[in-house]
């Protein structure tokens, strides 16, 4: 007899697996055939929200020309997401527009002719471009764009990632193309933060603080003005008050550095605490360019007169100021001479990330989407996470003529599935925007709705699935409609870094051909 879910996810946790890496789980019949697979002329909602992770999977669905691996194609699904990941599919009507800021820093020194670069490892490269450009897919004019591939396999051992290959290909692109502007982003941090490993963060903060110094020293010879900063607080604190691990991301400030060699007489800085938002404003005003006024932010130092070639704003990823305590602060206990001498000698600040000083629901922590979108913005952008779950409504959703259309002709043997991040709350999506969707088709009047859960592992606890999809499930019973068919990690659902063969063909198939372990009866 096959057993049910919660056991099935309880025995992966003892084999060493989180939420992050649970494999397929398919509910199916006695007779061992798989329970509520997507196929031909049912509807698929995709309820996440944020898009680059999204892609590869939405590619799978909905390309008829996709070649990465072969898949059933289904060319009579109604694929609905929740909002546009990417212009080209746009034909796939999103539940919701996507709300892109109006003239952001990168658009600004566009029109002034300034020639820009953004450079990243492929694990962040959307947030240096996508993001921090106000969401707009290509480069402006005179904007370059430099992906460095993250590492693919074996990740646990490379705390350094591409660090030290990102400041050395700043520094010879600088060399090269003179750019007037350029953002970096080093991702260890983020990407180790998450990882229950002390001494790896250690030591992913050791070769960011030698990559900092590598730019710092070209920055001086060169006459470059370096703006470093953080998106979000996460690698600041790696246990909680109780010991265990502290994995998810934080409210705490970030800092600010600003190093100019060519600076003309002091620099002041306005204020000890500012925002993300305030950074846009000061690159403006350290380039003598008049922000625009859709820029809520300010200029975080007293103006002064400088002879930079340009500024380069370096982002260290999940850097938050944290207690200063090397028994639980990695940033602490690395050896980090170059940030130590900067802090020392240099203005800094302390600047807000997180809750509403990025668009976020108050007391939320900061996120990279969130942080890079108002790092670019130079003001305050509501957070979809904030806007969407409040529009999820009959009356917001019937506005959407092609989703309500199709619901309301759905026919006998036709259902809708709803795929999920199992999740109190993310950047990507939540249980409970999950379960506003099944209350509005209850509404409507469809009686077969499917649910198909990504375990989380990142903004949810990491062996979390079990309590919350109890909760789910008692939930669905008291609304009397929904199934749970399928569980599957996030990691193999929204895998971003091109890993179609080993990820996104391991979600596909286990939603539309039922490939996974099975399990039976409730979960």
């Amino acid at each position: 007899m096959l057993t049910s879910l919660l056991t099935l996810i309880q025995h992966h946790y003892e084999t060493g697996l989180d939420d992050y890496w649970l494999p397929a789980m398919i509910k199916c019949s006695n007779a061992g055939i798989p329970v509520g697979r997507v196929k031909n002329g049912d509807v698929l909602i995709f309820a996440c929200r944020r898009g680059e992770r999204e892609i590869q999977l939405t590619e799978a669905f909905v390309d008829p020309d996709f070649a990465h691996f072969r898949r059933k194609y289904l060319a009579d699904l109604a694929f609905f997401p929740m909002i546009e990941y990417h212009s080209r599919f746009a034909k796939h009507p999103a539940l919701f527009p996507v709300l892109k800021p109006p003239e952001p820093l990168g658009e600004a020194l566009a029109r002034q002719g300034l020639k820009q670069l953004r450079i990243a490892e492929s694990e962040k490269m959307a947030h240096v471009t996508y993001y921090f450009n106000g969401r707009r897919e290509q480069p402006y004019p005179g904007e370059d764009w430099i992906c460095i591939p993250s590492v693919k396999t074996g990740l646990q051992h490379h705390p350094q990632m591409r660090t030290v290959q990102i400041a050395d290909t700043l520094v010879q692109s600088h060399c090269t193309q003179g750019y007037r502007f350029a953002l970096a982003n080093f991702a260890a941090g983020d990407v180790f933060g998450h990882f229950p490993d002390f001494q790896a963060q250690v030591s992913c903060v050791e070769t960011i603080d030698s990559a900092v110094g590598t730019i710092t020293g070209f920055c001086k010879e060169y006459g470059y003005c370096l703006i470093i900063t953080a998106d979000h607080g996460l690698l600041e604190q790696a246990y909680l008050p109780d010991g265990s691990w502290s994995l998810g991301h934080t409210q705490a400030y970030v800092p600010l550095i600003l190093f100019d060699p060519q600076a003309v007489g002091s620099i002041e800085t306005l204020a000890e605490i500012g925002s993300l938002a305030d950074v846009a404003p000061t690159i403006l005003h350290l380039l003598g360019i008049r922000p625009p006024s859709v820029m809520t932010g300010r200029s975080l130092f007293r103006p002064y007169i400088t002879a930079a070639r340009g500024v380069i704003l370096l982002i260290l990823d999940g850097f938050g100021i944290g207690v200063e305590d090397p028994e639980i602060n990695p940033i602490s206990a690395a050896k980090t001479p170059n940030l130590d001498c900067l802090f020392a000698n240099y203005p800094h600040a302390a600047l807000e990330a997180s809750g509403t000083y990025v668009g976020l629901a108050p007391h939320s922590s900061g996120n990279s989407e969130a942080g890079h979108l108002t790092l670019g913005a130079g003001r305050v952008v509501m957070q979809d996470e904030v806007r969407i779950p409040a529009r999820i409504t009959p009356e917001n959703l019937k506005q959407n003529q092609a989703f309500y259309r199709r619901i309301r002709t759905l026919i006998s043997g036709q259902a809708v599935h709803i795929l999920f991040l199992l999740s109190p709350g993310s950047s990507h999506g939540s249980t409970d925007e999950a379960v506003k969707l099944l209350e509005v088709l209850k509404q409507w009047g469809v009686e077969s709705v499917y649910l198909h859960a990504v375990t989380d592992g990142r903004s949810a606890p990491r062996l979390g699935a079990v309590k919350m999809l109890l909760q789910l499930q008692h939930t669905l019973d008291r609304l009397g409609v929904g199934e749970i068919v399928t569980t599957c990690g996030r990691g193999y659902v929204l895998d971003r870094s091109g890993q179609y063969q080993k990820c996104t063909k391991h979600a596909y198939e286990a939603l539309v051909e039922g490939n996974g372990i099975f399990w039976q009866g409730s979960p």
